[in-house]
């Protein structure tokens, strides 16, 4: 059977069917890529190239620009390529033509990704070459994620904390902290409540200040790879994680810390909980992820106490369209001082320091 290329809408049954063939993450799944299309963060594609028996899937939101430009993004955590037969540099080539000529034929400016940082999948892109794309595109390393070997038992696993860790986390629970695996999502208001304190305490930007509706959306989005935890006392809770499971990789996607048990540090008890809980799922590894921005700052810092495996967050930044890029920078360049390095530099804010 000769190779052909698909574009697919969230809408199609075929979108999960190829994804089905190979390991994935719920990120990359139809019904997360139409909820942030409901979210209005863009229209969702998924570009595939090849046979069953080899192929690259790729999945992406189209955003606009203005009224004649475009480009495209990753939804809201990791995705990039997925594929079967990758091992084959010459058909990853042929792919990745294929996968430009699409992008090109859509019109779009640029393209950026977030790699899947457990599924390594930026290295799908080594060595690709168009002349439809920047050569190779740009992969870029912000930093580094964490994750917790789920390999281990808990004893194991509470073995390999400092000693200081496992001292508080002993201490948090003879103070009254339980663990809940919330299966009825009761607590999912109340998430959204300590979720957006949680990101004005850190000057998060208004981006993530998730409303209820947005919670409950993503709920019905996640289907069976969706899961809430809480820890609590008195059935007031102290920290709640909304957490997925794809597989065999778990991830920490948002979490709430009510500021009044902060002195008990109910989040570690909490992630170690849910660790023995995704353990039992199934999965193999615990993605807690980077620090903000994928920087390795005090969130990293602190998710570091759990584990000592790392991985590589990595970035993907082609310019498809040069010409429209280089229009767009310039439509945009007397706007005052950009912050360097953003990509797209079109799409760049304005910079704090700037006069």
């Amino acid at each position: 059977m000769s190779a052909s290329t698909t574009v697919l809408r969230p809408s199609d049954p075929a979108w999960d069917e190829w994804l089905q063939r190979v390991p994935h993450d719920f990120y990359f799944r139809a019904g997360y890529h139409a909820f942030a299309e409901k979210m209005g963060e863009g229209r969702a594609f998924m570009v595939v190239h090849g046979t069953k028996d080899r192929f690259v899937a790729w999945p992406y939101l189209v955003c606009s620009i203005d009224d004649d430009h475009v480009d495209a993004n990753s939804v809201y955590g990791y995705t990039g390529p997925v594929g079967k037969g990758l091992d084959d540099a010459g058909f990853r080539q042929e792919a990745w033509d294929a996968i430009c000529k699409v992008w090109k034929e859509q019109r779009l400016v640029t393209v950026f990704t977030r790699f899947h940082p457990i599924l390594e999948n930026s290295h799908f892109c080594d060595g690709l070459q168009s002349n439809l794309a920047t050569p190779g595109g740009v992969r870029f390393s912000v930093g580094r994620t964490v994750s917790i070997d789920l390999q281990l038992d808990r004893e194991q696993r509470r073995r390999s904390y400092k000693k200081v860790l496992r001292q508080e986390i002993q201490s948090a629970e003879r103070a009254g902290l339980v663990l809940e695996q919330d299966h009825d999502w009761k607590y999912l208001r109340q998430l959204g409540e300590l979720y957006r304190s949680t990101m004005q305490r850190n000057e998060a930007s208004e981006r993530y200040q998730f409303s209820d509706d947005y919670l409950a959306s993503l709920r019905d989005a996640l289907g069976d790879t969706g899961h809430l935890a809480a820890v609590h006392m008195g059935g007031d809770p102290a920290a709640i994680l909304l957490f997925t499971v794809c597989g065999e990789v778990a991830q920490a996607h948002l979490t709430g810390v009510n500021a009044k048990f902060q002195k008990l540090s109910p989040l570690k008890v909490l992630l170690d909980g849910v660790a023995d809980i995704t353990r039992s799922m199934g999965a193999r590894l615990f993605h807690l992820g980077a620090g903000r921005g994928g920087f390795e700052d005090s969130l990293f810092s602190f998710k570091c106490r759990f584990s000592p495996i790392r991985h590589s967050f990595e970035l993907g930044r082609w310019i498809i369209d040069q010409q429209a890029h280089d229009e767009l920078l310039e439509t945009v360049s007397g706007n005052g001082q950009r912050l360097v390095g953003y990509f797209p530099a079109y799409r760049a804010p304005i910079s704090c320091d700037a006069p």
